[in-house]
């Protein structure tokens, strides 16, 4: 693998102008050949003909320096908070070791768009830009499997325990990108539920030596090789 490989995911929406306008005046994104990227993330709109759901990639995780400033900057702009974190930024303190700061917003459509930062240490390079994928699993071993074979190395395991259960959560590396897999109680051997069509539709793997075509993981998950 080279620094070149990343991992694009597809926003699919009804009203693709509008939600250009959005990831451009609101979330501080701009146009790059047929892609929109915010620094080193970059996102492909395609043209969805119903009206898309919460799909098995979840939601899209742009890093920043400090999420309560990026937040109120965002909010200026016209964001809204999103219904995962109604009343604001939260923490997992079991990421990373000295743990996560986010906050999700309303992005294209409803699409989950949360806003990510890594508390204590030095500072991240290459800020603002790519934090991770973040996609639910009903099986967290057979989904971590499928990112392996397409190249991607193990980075963390941690397991939240919280009232409701344990949710099982596993980091890779795929060149460039970070996938965050996440198996919660509610999910764990059950039958996925997830929207179809989806607005997260799918992703692009670039840059891999893998031939191209399209995969299809666990829970539906489709990646296209190209």
């Amino acid at each position: 693998m080279t620094a070149e490989v990343r991992v694009i995911p597809e926003l699919a929406v009804l009203d693709r102008p509008a939600a250009e306008a959005m990831l451009v005046q609101v979330f501080g994104f701009a146009r790059g050949g047929d892609l929109l990227h915010f620094g080193g993330q970059a996102v492909a709109l395609v043209q969805a003909e119903a009206a898309p759901g919460h799909g098995v990639m979840d939601h899209l995780a742009l890093a920043v320096a400090d999420v309560d400033a990026a937040l109120a900057a965002f909010v200026a702009r016209g964001a809204r908070l999103e219904a995962t974190t109604p009343k604001g930024p939260r923490e997992i303190a079991e990421f990373w070791g000295a743990g996560v700061r986010y906050v999700f917003l309303e992005g294209p459509e409803g699409a989950r768009i949360e806003l990510c930062a890594h508390l204590g240490g030095a500072a991240r390079p290459g800020l603002p830009g790519h934090d991770h994928l973040g996609i639910p699993c009903t099986d967290i071993a057979a989904s971590s499997a499928f990112w392996e074979g397409l190249g991607a190395a193990p980075v963390a395991a941690v397991d939240l325990a919280r009232p409701d259960g344990v949710t099982r959560v596993r980091f890779l590396s795929l060149g460039d990108s970070m996938v965050e897999l996440y198996e919660p109680p509610a999910l764990r051997g059950a039958r996925a539920g997830f929207a179809a069509p989806a607005l997260w539709r799918g992703l692009r793997l670039q840059g891999t030596a893998l031939a191209p075509g399209l995969r299809e993981g666990p829970d539906g998950l489709r990646v296209a090789v190209v």
